[in-house]
């Protein structure tokens, strides 16, 4: 069980890393580019132009805000959290931390910064920013659904209020339990818990969902037009299933399709890394991806650190 914690949470950041560099850039016809395979440098242009090749973005900088509030206070603190998410944005200002953050977790944390208190800084946006920082959440909480549900429902207050935002980051961890649990990729499993988990908050989030399983039928450019590739919650959480279930126990092929999927692809990359990472455990993933990976060894000892919060709450 430990191993999948750390493959989670590493799949998450190297799918990140992999696809922030050509995130929402210009790539068709397709035939003029070849695919990103590994870790590359920005483009100048790019608003990451600054990172080297395995440094990840925002995606995986809020989501280990999640993940050492939870290590450091031995459980879940929304006022905790909103202080880093405070501090966070004061970093911001050093061109080093600057990760091209979502402009609506941007602004929230603008707002916790000036002293606006938690359940005030959120905003009515359905992007996917409240989700991405879900799986620390999702991993520890994976046996308590009532606490989890609650965690999860104030973690995306700080930054976004609408309930498909609250109802994707609900799919999100049901995915990561069945991989915890169970590690059978089926897609009828996969997609009826985390429909079962999701549709009472929205019900367009069942019509999404089940576009992944018919997707999973399509060829990959249509499956995409037809789920979506947008920084819409709903679409970057049904791409990003789509791409793990594609291809559940091929890393190398999954996280490189996922990369390259076009739209919002640093965070369907890094929901697609850490759903098979969940599913299928570290000894899956290549030793290549992590040499070169930003902060692999301290994500990886708090992988173990969640682990063993899970451990003490059984």
């Amino acid at each position: 069980m430990i191993e999948k914690f750390q493959a989670a949470m590493l799949g998450f950041a190297i799918g990140d890393a992999l696809a922030a560099p050509i995130e929402d850039t210009v790539r068709e016809p397709p035939s003029q580019f070849e695919p990103v395979t590994f870790y590359v440098k920005p483009a100048p242009s790019h608003p990451l132009a600054h990172l080297s090749p395995g440094q990840y973005s925002d995606e995986t900088q809020t989501m280990l805000l999640v993940a050492r509030s939870l290590v450091e206070q031995r459980s879940f603190s929304i006022e905790d959290l909103a202080a880093r998410f405070a501090d966070w944005y004061q970093n911001q200002k050093l061109r080093s931390m600057w990760r091209f953050p979502g402009n609506t977790t941007y602004k929230a944390a603008r707002k916790l910064a000036s002293g606006v208190h938690w359940t005030l800084s959120g905003f009515p946006s359905a992007g996917v920013g409240g989700v991405v920082r879900t799986l620390p959440l999702g991993l520890v909480f994976f046996r308590s659904p009532v606490f989890l549900k609650n965690a999860i429902e104030q973690s995306c207050k700080l930054s976004h209020t609408d309930p498909r935002v609250y109802g994707a980051s609900q799919a999100y961890a049901a995915c990561i339990r069945i991989g915890l649990e169970s590690g059978d990729p089926a897609p009828d499993i996969v997609v009826a818990a985390a429909i079962d988990r999701a549709q009472s908050y929205h019900p367009e989030i069942l019509r999404k969902l089940k576009l992944v399983k018919d997707a999973l039928k399509m060829d990959e450019k249509l499956a995409i037009d037809t789920i979506g590739n947008t920084g819409f919650c709903l679409d970057s959480l049904a791409c990003g299933m789509y791409m793990f279930l594609k291809s559940p126990r091929n890393f190398d092929e999954m996280i490189v399709s996922a990369a390259n999927s076009g739209g919002d692809s640093d965070a369907i990359a890094a929901i697609a890394g850490s759903l098979f990472g969940a599913f299928n455990g570290l000894g899956k993933i290549s030793e290549k991806w992590l040499h070169q990976l930003e902060g692999a060894e301290e994500i990886k000892r708090m992988s173990c650190d969640l682990f063993r919060l899970t451990e003490k709450r059984k």
